[in-house]
């Protein structure tokens, strides 16, 4: 769909896995002539078909982390700037423009942030921490992605900018999609985190409700903003709890069984 247009200087990429229902919405929003690659994991669903007839280049990669995903699909590319890109998320139409105006800023800035508004029980989101500003738009040589979990660019030099426009960030499917990736994700940062749990722990699932809800104004985007604000205390919850339970509870192999 995009390959008859003029070449613009950017290469989105994308990690997928079983995004066939969101891909279509993700790659509907890009504007016409940028370079579409998708680094896929054994999908077995239609995400390869889709983001084939978007005119997308397709490759597969057993997934092992995060940062390691997205640099080998980086390493795909080959225009100046990369867009890196979530199936899950969506360009406004300014956004869109944003990347087609590229080769005008000057070439001591090497990154943008973009503003980013989370999609939650079909409300777009304004309060609580729920806009964020990620760089996601860099040069190709400058930037490589960091980290195990929530991976971060890193850039090797060059100024940030601040794009115009924002990504729809349509991040959980519905409320069971979110307690399954809160599951997951608290039990990685557990394995990777040691330290014993103190009564400052104890109390920041309350101050996560009340800083979303209240201080960062959660409550003005209605029962949405509510809900949100009640499963990221959830999040921190389970993460302490689940940290406690590895450093004082021993692993069902060592507890002796009976009459040994």
């Amino acid at each position: 769909m995009h390959t008859h247009s003029p070449s613009l200087p950017v290469s989105v990429v994308l990690i997928t896995l079983n995004e066939a229902d969101r891909l279509p919405r993700c790659l509907a929003s890009l504007p016409p002539g940028v370079e579409i690659i998708v680094l896929d994991s054994e999908s077995r669903d239609g995400t390869v078909a889709c983001a084939e007839k978007y005119g997308a280049r397709v490759a597969q990669r057993v997934f092992d982390t995060y940062s390691a995903q997205r640099n080998a699909a980086i390493a795909m590319a080959s225009r100046e700037w990369v867009f890196s890109l979530d199936a899950d998320e969506e360009l406004s139409p300014e956004l869109a423009q944003q990347l087609q105006r590229l080769s005008a800023l000057p070439i001591s800035v090497s990154g943008l942030t973009v503003p980013r508004a989370l999609v939650f029980m079909g409300h777009t989101m304004r309060f609580g921490r729920t806009v964020d500003h990620p760089l996601r738009i860099f040069r190709r040589t400058q930037g490589q992605f960091v980290g195990v979990i929530h991976e971060t660019v890193s850039l090797a030099s060059g100024g940030i900018q601040s794009a115009r426009g924002r990504l729809l960030h349509h991040s959980y499917r519905d409320l069971t999609d979110y307690l399954a990736r809160l599951n997951r994700y608290t039990s990685l940062i557990a394995e990777q985190k040691s330290e014993s749990v103190s009564w400052l722990h104890v109390i920041r699932p309350w101050t996560e409700f009340v800083t979303r809800y209240v201080f960062k104004l959660g409550f003005l985007d209605g029962y949405p903003g509510y809900a949100y604000a009640w499963l990221s205390s959830l999040y921190a919850y389970m993460k302490y709890a689940k940290r406690w339970e590895k450093t004082h509870v021993p692993p069902l192999a060592s507890v002796p069984k009976e009459g040994s």
